[in-house]
């Protein structure tokens, strides 16, 4: 092989590992984003479960609200 090639051969061995190691940090990246979705998903999961038995009572006071504005606001002028 002459010197030329050996060079190219340098190179290309270069630019392969360059991406091998952008691929590898992309897939770690990917698999680390899952995981952060997974756990938020869980938690709002977690939160929608401990508050859902008490919107029917948040929707009920927002009304009651809603009524007391309508007939104060009716009072004036």
């Amino acid at each position: 092989m002459n010197r030329f090639e050996k060079e190219l051969e340098v190179f290309a061995k270069s630019k392969h590992q360059g991406h091998d190691e952008m691929m590898k940090s992309f897939e770690k990246w990917g698999s680390d984003l899952e995981e952060i979705i997974s756990k938020i998903e869980n938690v709002n999961s977690s939160f929608f479960k401990q508050i859902s038995g008490k919107m029917g009572e948040a929707e009920r006071w927002f009304a009651k609200k809603e009524k007391q504005f309508d007939g104060f606001f009716r009072n004036f002028p």
